[in-house]
């Protein structure tokens, strides 16, 4: 008979559980807007500096896929205390680091380190707590997954210029220790089943490959002009032929490091194209709002940071009461309400001007936080609805892994859109700026009386055609992620939980749903 926490342990596992997901999120985040103040203090250009980025995506995206071969081999208990006590000591390491290469190496293992974190702890939420109670703990560690990128930013542009970027690193390691101490306490009794399991080195290596190339790609892509650049074109063929032998090894391996036979699940395999296509909007939402607000709308990072910030407002308050949801109306119809509401802030959005109030974006950000309520929880529970319990830690790896790729797909593919669009309609609206119109020759008198003659008054012209093209272009994402968000509703009905479920007893399963 499985046997649950109970009390003061309850509630104490579920905080050092969330607070160690916090940790990880809120990292791969938090060196973002540092990378300018990395770079200058290790003297190095600010385009190697992104390695600081990119070499902890991809050690974290290399580790998630072999999440549950680690946690058959060491015990899921003693893998979540290793990995959160090896990335307090790993961040510690990276905030002594004093010269670029040991940094960007720490920040690998760093990531690797951390990569079972966040699958572990959702998959011992749902082990440790009674299927009535799992939806509900599950809706409040998704607070932390949906509060840690909005907090990330903002945290770490006011460490990096109000004190020194190597607390950005050293900020871990108090509350990590914490979170260990009570793992420990709360989780040390737990029962964890180890089979000494061997390691699918071929695979391992298969995975390595791919994902590193194509998190390089996604990262360097822009800059490099995409597939007009050998590197690009040679990093996109060894991440297709490193795939592509991934999945034909792993299909015939009698153990394989990923289960591939998970996506013959139907459930599971929808919530994985779910997380694919929302995440990825999500952060080119998260990404290209703040951009377009510093480098086109004349805010600061602090107040760019300001308008983004209600999208935490309705996830905080309401997402505790979003397990009580699903546990009445299933995990579709609180997904129908989440991509009903991230339709309508993106139509909102895609009507914004260059007179666009700081109350209009914050009106847009709340209305995908309200929509962020109804995704997270019902998407996790979607995720494991019919998935063995034995199999979850797996399972959760690899939805994981989509998850944290996606979003460097998401930010590259609409960053690159926000930048193509923005020539676009520089170049359209470039054209009909002539002397032979009226309006031109007007603008163009007014600016000489204030002052500016020649190519300062034409300067200014084009710096507010700038304005202009980018605000068009920012329309145009928002309006095709409206239309997908809306597409995505037809594939709602595909993931209902099959009739009759087998041998699988229903205490088995992380949710109770429809």
């Amino acid at each position: 008979m499985t046997s649950y926490l109970t009390g003061a342990k309850r509630f104490l596992s579920l905080i050092a559980l969330s607070l160690a997901t916090f940790l990880i999120v809120l990292d791969y985040t938090i060196a973002n807007v540092s990378i300018p103040y990395i770079a200058g203090d290790l003297a190095v250009s600010s385009d190697l500096g992104t390695y600081v980025i990119t070499s902890f995506a991809v050690g974290n995206a290399i580790a998630l896929p072999i999440s549950g071969y680690l946690t058959m081999r060491i015990g899921s208990v003693r893998l979540l205390l290793a990995s959160v006590l090896l990335f307090v000591l790993l961040s510690w390491a990276c905030g002594m680091a004093t010269n670029f290469s040991f940094l960007v190496i720490m920040r690998f293992f760093q990531g690797f380190v951390a990569g079972p974190l966040i699958p572990l702890s959702q998959s011992l939420l749902i082990s440790t707590n009674p299927p009535e109670k799992k939806n509900i703990v599950l809706a409040f560690w998704s607070v932390v997954v949906i509060a840690a990128p909005v907090i990330g930013p903002l945290l770490g542009g006011w460490i990096s210029y109000d004190y020194t970027w190597p607390w950005i690193f050293y900020i871990n390691i108090p509350f990590g220790l914490i979170s260990a101490a009570l793992i420990y306490y709360t989780l040390k009794d737990f029962p964890s089943i180890i089979q000494k399991k061997k390691l699918d080195i071929i695979g391992f290596l298969l995975l390595a490959i791919a994902v590193t190339s194509l998190q390089v790609l996604l990262d360097k892509g822009e800059q490099f002009d995409w597939f007009r650049s050998p590197i690009i074109q040679t990093l996109a063929v060894v991440s297709f032929l490193g795939f592509a032998y991934l999945i034909a090894w792993e299909s015939t391996h009698p153990a394989p490091l990923i289960d591939l036979r998970l996506f013959k699940i139907r459930s599971y395999s929808i919530s994985v194209i779910f997380i694919l296509v929302i995440y990825a909007m999500y952060f080119g939402s998260v990404v290209l709002i703040p951009l377009w607000l510093q480098t086109n709308m004349g805010y600061t990072s602090t107040w760019a940071g300001v308008a983004v910030a209600p999208i935490g407002i309705a996830p905080f308050l309401f997402s505790a009461f979003t397990g009580i949801l699903v546990n009445k109306h299933g995990v579709l119809k609180p997904l129908f309400l989440c991509f009903v509401f991230f339709a309508i802030s993106c139509f909102y959005t895609a009507y914004f001007d260059t007179d666009v109030t700081i109350q209009s974006i914050w009106i847009s950000r709340f209305l995908v936080g309200c929509g962020l309520v109804f995704f997270i929880t019902p998407l996790f529970a979607l995720s494991v609805q019919d998935v063995e319990t034995e199999r979850l830690p797996s399972a959760t790896g690899v939805f994981h892994f989509v998850r944290a790729m996606s979003g460097g797909i998401g930010t590259s593919i609409f960053t690159t859109l926000w930048i193509r669009r923005s020539a676009y309609h520089h170049e359209r609206t470039g054209s009909m700026l002539t002397h032979a119109r009226h309006a031109t020759e007007q603008f163009l008198q007014e600016i000489k009386e204030l002052g500016l003659q020649g190519k300062q008054a034409l300067g200014v012209l084009n710096e507010m055609l700038d304005n202009q093209a980018a605000m068009l272009a920012l329309n145009d994402c928002f309006f095709v992620m409206g239309w997908i968000f809306l597409l995505l509703i037809f594939l709602l009905p595909l993931g209902r939980r099959k009739a009759g479920l087998g041998n699988i007893p229903p205490s088995h399963h992380d949710v109770s749903i429809e």
